[in-house]
């Protein structure tokens, strides 16, 4: 497989995980508050966020055909500030957050580092 098949592979697996963070943020962590303990406007928050990388992602995929290095460059800084969003509000809010909203931002942090990972290891091949 060459090296733009594998950067477009890249940008659609991100937006379909950025989709999917958003849709479960907005659809079930939103209206289920009280068994995550997130609040309802921050998860709005990340969820707005998730869905915007959701759109870089897909165009990047339908239409970056060349120079897509600092496409995918910028795509990795964009989840590193989802991330690190992420966090902030995990400790800002860690005393409200149950077990259960524990687990979940977990595994999508883990989910989302290794996304990066795999974007990282791409670009430096191009």
């Amino acid at each position: 497989m060459n090296i733009q098949n594998k950067t477009n592979r890249v940008f659609l697996l991100d937006a379909f995980g950025a989709l999917l963070t958003a849709l479960l943020l907005f659809g079930i962590l939103a209206q289920l508050e009280q068994y995550f303990g997130m609040p309802k406007k921050v998860v709005y928050l990340l969820s707005i966020s998730a869905f915007g990388i959701f759109i870089y992602s897909f165009l990047c995929y339908r239409y970056v055909k060349l120079n897509s290095k600092s496409w995918l460059r910028f795509l990795i800084v964009l989840n590193s500030l989802y991330v690190l969003t992420s966090v902030g509000m995990l400790i800002q809010f860690s005393p409200s957050i149950s077990y259960l909203g524990w687990m979940y931002f977990t595994l999508e942090l883990l989910v989302i580092g290794s996304i990066i990972s795999i974007e990282y290891k791409v670009q430096a091949n191009l």
